[in-house]
């Protein structure tokens, strides 16, 4: 089903200033998404590589690897909280897809949050900036060999400074139409949903747009994001065709034994099946003249691999993805292999660590809002809350720094007493250098170097 196609044509035929998404942002997403799920076919089908799952997930263990959000307020932070596991677990498809919304709502006395895909929604009108204001949702239910489908639209008026929900539910018996409108009351789960609610005083959507923070190169006019692996479908491709490759020069020069059929035994007028299993594969039957030597008759099939050059060159398409992708040398390829000089490998990390740093800066702009719109539905529903309540995010460096070994050297110098132990300590646990002084025993335990004992 095409939720641009419905959704710019059916719902919002009479509105005149609604932007939809270009065609080719809709080609795009849906090829990211089957890029995610299904990788890229090579020639001989032996199986895809995966390459641009992998990617999204690199990325996203880059951004989240040390990730610690936080708001003030109790509740609120439950219900944050709850979100976070929930975003953390599919962040790698949000990447993958260039973008993802999260968008609240008010479920008994809870608010959660819907995580809605990049091919599940539409941005119908953008403020100055590029930030979607307006969008429109898409939800289907099947029951009794009907499709439901539910379009809720979200319309912001930043001059008035109300914000309108607008529930639609159509019914059709096919998956590829969107039906005859409906109503709400005839699905199960829409019946509690209000046709249209309007809320007043507020300052801004209520909901978050994630999006990654790259340029766009399938529409330079869209503000909507771009996927992470974007720049690198046509490499995907060939390191795929590579590998096939490599595979392909395993299978082509496995040792074999060519031997005549006439040194098999005979049963009639068929051979008879004699070899142990294990040996089946090794010997390859052939019509030699059975007068012939005998060591014309036996020849064995060993020819020299070329493994080494052909892993190289898929190594190095590899590279190249990393490159597309903003990644440092040897994420995906073979870190042993990396034949770069000190300096190319310091720009690779330090390109890596910025655009980990730009994603985390757009994903907290993000949770932002997300807390903003949680704290109007709150308000809404006269639910628990601290309007001056304040999110706070903790990425962590280790992208650009190695954790372990930072801490080593930190360590030596303490122990030689060039540094205090409750800086250490402070810097170790993420606490003020009080708190790491509580820590320090009062009498001082000393260690033998290497393990001894003290």
């Amino acid at each position: 089903m095409n939720i641009f196609k419905f959704i710019g044509s059916i719902l919002f035929k009479k509105q005149k200033k609604v932007q939809t998404v270009s065609s080719e942002m809709q080609t795009a997403i849906e090829t990211w998404l089957n890029l995610y799920a299904y990788g890229t076919d090579n020639i001989e089908k032996t199986g895809s590589l995966h390459l641009p799952s992998s990617v999204a997930s690199e990325v996203s263990r880059l951004v989240l690897a040390e990730s610690k959000i936080e708001v003030s307020n109790e509740n609120l932070n439950e219900h944050m909280q709850l979100f976070w596991n929930r975003f953390c677990s599919q962040a790698e498809l949000a990447l993958a897809l260039g973008s993802q919304v999260f968008k609240p709502y008010v479920s008994g006395d809870k608010i959660a949050v819907d995580l809605v895909r990049a091919d599940r929604y539409v941005p119908t009108v953008f403020d100055s900036t590029g930030k979607v204001v307006s969008a429109v949702f898409m939800e289907r239910k099947t029951e009794n060999d009907r499709y439901y489908t539910r379009l809720e639209s979200h319309t912001f008026d930043e001059s008035t400074h109300t914000y309108t929900v607008e529930n639609k539910a159509y019914c059709s018996f096919s998956e590829e139409y969107l039906g005859g409108e409906c109503s709400l009351a005839d699905v199960d789960g829409w019946e509690q949903l209000k046709d249209i609610q309007t809320i007043a005083n507020v300052q801004q959507p209520l909901f978050a747009v994630f999006k990654v923070p790259t340029a766009n190169h399938i529409d330079i006019d869209s503000p909507l994001g771009s996927s992470v692996y974007a720049d690198a479908y046509e490499l995907f491709s060939q390191a795929e065709r590579q590998w096939e490759r490599l595979m392909w020069e395993f299978k082509g020069t496995e040792l074999a034994i060519d031997a005549s059929e006439a040194l098999f035994p005979r049963k009639g007028e068929k051979l008879a099946k004699k070899l142990p299993r294990t040996f089946r594969r090794l010997f390859r039957m052939h019509d030699i003249d059975p007068q012939a030597k005998l060591t014309d008759m036996l020849q064995v099939f060993s020819p020299a691999i070329r493994d080494s050059n052909i892993f190289n060159g898929f190594n190095r398409i590899l590279q190249r993805i990393e490159f597309s992708c903003g990644l440092a040398y040897g994420t995906i390829s073979d870190p042993q292999v990396v034949e770069k000089t000190a300096e190319e490998i310091r720009s690779s990390k330090q390109r890596s660590y910025v655009q980990t740093s730009r994603i985390q800066q757009s994903l907290q702009n993000a949770l932002e809002q997300l807390l903003y719109a949680m704290k109007v539905y709150a308000a809404l529903y006269e639910l628990p809350y601290d309007q001056n309540a304040e999110l706070t995010c903790s990425w962590g460096d280790s992208v650009l720094e190695d954790t372990e070994k930072t801490f080593q050297q930190q360590l030596q110098l303490a122990q030689a007493g060039y540094y205090k132990p409750e800086c250490l300590l402070s810097w170790y646990f993420g606490c003020s250098e009080e708190e790491a002084k509580e820590m320090i025993p009062d009498k001082p335990v000393y260690r033998e170097p290497f393990g001894g004992d003290g």
